[in-house]
């Protein structure tokens, strides 16, 4: 875990190299390295490109994880949202853009494929993420200390063996990859691992009238006015 917030540090004269010896990451691609010291590989501070200071941070998964299941949380207040990334991610001292830097840092530097489908959920896919770590690697996440960035390396070197793989191979397997006699089967596993879709309470009571209403064979656009274009779709 990370140490105490300590004051926002001024990136080290001699720009990237001297901060990343200095145990700060900036906004760049976080490439894992064997050849580098831990501390570079495994940043404890993150550099604002708002200030060029290096901000501390907890980089531990579970801290991540947590921080990434209020950020989307349909139910809670933006503000909110921010409060607790700065209080639990950056102990406190955030920087002016610690929305940016958190993306960035827990996407490894990657921008995300827009438009493309989730391969998985650190919620709905717990179990099988507990499961997988378990039979690969003999961690038991439950109690181990892993830095983000070794956990995202981790993550990545699943098997298609393990319970995670198995879910992202049934979600991502072409149908013409699969003899037709087995295609039904692959349907409903697809249908059980499917990644549900996030949405508020509101919205599920909505829902909820929804199906209520077409089931009782009345006019549901009252409810369909209330509904957000994109609820359950």
């Amino acid at each position: 875990m990370a140490e105490r917030a300590q004051d926002a540090r001024p990136v080290p004269e001699g720009g990237g190299a001297a901060a990343e010896a200095d145990g700060a990451h900036g906004l760049g691609v976080f490439t894992f390295s064997l050849s580098r010291p831990v501390e570079q590989v495994l940043p404890r501070a993150l550099i604002s490109a708002a200030d060029g200071k290096a901000y501390p941070i907890d980089p531990d998964f579970r801290t991540v994880l947590a921080c990434l299941r209020r950020l989307n949380d349909p139910d809670m207040d933006a503000l909110v949202k921010l409060l607790y990334l700065g209080k639990r991610f950056f102990l406190g001292q955030p920087p002016a853009d610690m929305a940016a830097l958190f993306t960035a840092f827990t996407a490894g530097g990657a921008a995300a494929a827009s438009g493309e489908p989730p391969l998985m959920d650190f919620e709905q896919d717990a179990e099988a993420i507990y499961a997988s770590f378990r039979m690969q690697y003999g961690i038991d996440l439950l109690t181990a200390d892993l830095h983000w960035l070794a956990f995202r390396a981790l993550l990545a070197g699943l098997g298609e063996d393990t319970p995670l793989g198995l879910r992202v191979r049934v979600r991502t397997l072409p149908d013409s990859r699969v003899a037709p006699e087995d295609r039904a089967q692959l349907l409903r596993l697809r249908e059980h691992f499917a990644i549900a879709q996030r949405v508020s309470g509101a919205e599920q009571a909505l829902l909820r009238a929804l199906d209520e209403k077409l089931m009782a064979g009345e006019d549901p656009a009252d409810v369909l006015a209330q509904l957000k274009p994109d609820a359950g779709g």
